[in-house]
């Protein structure tokens, strides 16, 4: 099981900033390039990384484009109604606070990094978003984009009854957004929470919002928003390295060397131990493909030397890397 606290998110979602200021005629790969990320594994939509990757990324985009409300632009343009939280809820509900105990129930298949929470009182209602992680980086981007978001998606979910006044957002960024942005209500607050109320009485409104069948590509079941996950996803580009370090790694995860380390051993793991299961699992499927000579396997990751990366697969499986694909070649014949 994921855990719910080591503040993970789909890399996938930051896609939309990348085409946004791919359109202004900006090339997003020097920022990509500055924290090891590429364009393809922005595609992928099972990796995950750190929120700190996340939030610096959608700042420096930010800057590179001299789009000082990027975030915001983004959830303006973004499509709602295919966002697979946004379209399950959708497709399940008939009243927006139906709909939104749905969307909030399904966003933690994308991060582990916030949580979500509804609370109704008399009068007022309000929809939150609480960071559970702590980063160097500020997310004034990523709420910006909440902001455009989640107004938009109040909008459209009420329909004509929409009133904007009724809207309070309180967010530690309000520089995120143009004044009077939707006609809300916007406060300054030292609380990290992102965080809009509205009358309770919105809640009974018939819901506005239908969903399309096309929708962002989902991940494989429940995506994995463990560190561990995090830590082999970031690991792999960087398996060719002779001696990859945890420094190496933590680089790579935008986070601390002692704080991947000490979040590793909640996991009763270490970055060395999950290297080598990685290197493992790589050099098995890779032997499966006869094209590829034992030494070119090696090589992939980071083995110069065919006889030490014997060793080493044999220290691992006992097995030589030979005897496991005469192994493959006799489980296929039988």
């Amino acid at each position: 099981m994921p855990s719910t606290h080591d503040g993970f998110i789909r890399l996938i979602l930051v896609q939309p900033f990348l085409e946004h200021i791919e359109r202004t005629g900006t090339d997003p790969r020097p920022a990509l390039t500055t924290l090891g990320l590429s364009k393809q594994m922005l595609r992928d939509s099972n990796t995950t990384v750190h929120a700190e990757i996340i939030y610096g990324l959608c700042n420096t985009l930010a800057e590179q484009s001299e789009i000082p409300h990027l975030g915001c632009e983004v959830g303006q343009q973004f499509d709602l109604s295919v966002w697979p939280p946004i379209a399950t809820a959708a497709r399940t509900s008939d009243k927006v606070g139906a709909f939104l105990i749905n969307y909030l129930m399904q966003v933690p298949q994308e991060s582990s990094s916030v949580r979500h929470k509804l609370v109704v009182e008399a009068d007022r209602a309000s929809y939150s978003v609480n960071r559970l992680v702590r980063t160097e980086n500020p997310p004034r981007q990523v709420d910006g984009f909440g902001i455009a978001l989640h107004l938009r998606l109040l909008k459209t979910a009420m329909g004509p009854a929409w009133m904007p006044q009724d809207v309070l957002v309180e967010t530690a960024f309000p520089e995120a957004v143009p004044r009077g942005f939707m006609g809300a209500r916007l406060a300054r607050t030292e609380n990290p929470a992102l965080t809009f109320s509205f009358p309770s009485e919105w809640l009974n409104a018939e819901l506005k919002l239908r969903a399309k069948e096309r929708a962002l590509p989902p991940a494989k079941n429940e995506p994995d928003m463990s560190i561990v996950a995090a830590l082999r996803s970031a690991a792999r580009p960087l398996l060719w390295k002779d001696k990859l370090t945890s420094q190496d790694l933590s680089r790579a995860l935008g986070l601390d060397q002692r704080r991947l380390e000490a979040a590793l051993r909640l996991h009763q793991t270490t970055p060395a131990r999950e290297v080598k299961r990685l290197k493992i699992e790589i050099a098995r499927e890779a032997l499966a493909d006869e094209s590829l000579s034992v030494g070119d396997v090696g090589h992939s990751i980071g083995y110069a030397d065919q006889s030490h990366f014997a060793r080493f697969f044999r220290s691992q499986t006992g097995q030589s890397p030979q005897e496991f694909r005469q192994s493959l070649k006799s489980t296929g014949d039988s």
